[in-house]
């Protein structure tokens, strides 16, 4: 959960540096001096819809906001492909993320607001909005970000593209879908658990977590785009991690791949899990 005590902190500092009062910063927000006050002292957290004119008007980053760390300087390995002018991950969306539409359309009551972890492009996150999701687009690539407002304004979908990393981002709001595509191996080992938790605390009951992750195999060579910040994930890694929920899906297969104009395989295990309001009462419905 955000901290909202270290986020007041984090603004009435970012503020002083301004030379602001707390009546300035509210009037360029539009907003009191007492909800300015409020937020200060960690009583009450900035409406979400408020923190890109937050940040505008302290000079800080939405992620710098959230969580005291400026990733806007930091480069993503995939910065220089995302320079250019053609989509490196292309336009279509993955399978995965065709089987989480159908599942969220079987609910149409259901909400449909969905947090799109390592967006990349937005291929997923611009398919996801035009089916009729709410997409925040998380990406670490400011030149990402760039392809993904540049995709969105140009198929007429809107989508919220937040730049920030996903290790110490904090995430605000409960999601009725927490998504990725390839991106968790940027998690280290270490982290992974916390990570998991946080993101299955962050969703709805009858919501779903559904992740593609590479797997190591020992017959399969790393990718030639494969770098010293991923890490592997292990057969049956992402089941553990779910054991709690209901498995829709879950499975391991062995991909072809063209990244880097080199043509390589990846062995990669996918999940679709979910959240059940009251997991005891859950039966089984195959016969033994």
């Amino acid at each position: 959960m955000l901290d909202g005590s270290k986020l007041g902190r984090r603004i009435a500092s970012l503020r002083k540096d301004k030379g602001y009062t707390q009546e300035q910063l509210a009037s360029l927000l539009n907003v009191t001096g007492q909800a300015i006050s409020k937020w200060e002292k960690g009583n009450a957290l900035p409406d979400t819809a408020l923190l890109p004119a937050l940040g505008k008007a302290l000079d800080a980053s939405i992620d710098r906001l959230l969580t005291g760390v400026n990733f806007e300087e930091k480069a993503s390995p995939y910065d220089k492909e995302y320079e250019k002018q053609e989509y490196y991950w292309g336009l279509r969306h993955s399978s995965l993320a065709e089987e989480v539409v159908g599942l969220i359309q079987d609910n149409p009551q259901q909400d449909k607001h969905l947090l799109d972890i390592g967006s990349g492009e937005g291929r997923d996150a611009i398919y996801f909005a035009k089916c009729g999701c709410v997409v925040d687009a998380l990406e670490i690539s400011l030149p990402g970000i760039e392809k993904i407002k540049q995709y969105s304004q140009s198929v007429g979908y809107a989508v919220n593209a937040i730049h920030a990393n996903m290790i110490g981002y904090e995430i605000a709001d409960c999601y009725e879908v927490i998504y990725s595509m390839g991106a968790l191996q940027f998690l280290p080992p270490e982290q992974r658990q916390k990570h998991f938790e946080n993101y299955k605390q962050h969703t709805h009951s009858g919501g779903l977590n559904a992740h593609l992750v590479f797997v190591e195999k020992p017959f399969i060579a790393p990718a030639p785009d494969w770098e010293k910040t991923e890490f592997f994930y292990r057969s049956g890694d992402l089941a553990g991690y779910y054991y709690d929920w209901e498995i829709i899906e879950c499975g391991e297969e062995i991909v072809d791949c063209m990244s880097a104009n080199i043509s390589h395989q990846h062995a990669v295990s996918y999940i679709i899990a979910k959240k059940r309001m009251d997991n005891n009462s859950f039966k089984k419905r195959r016969t033994i």
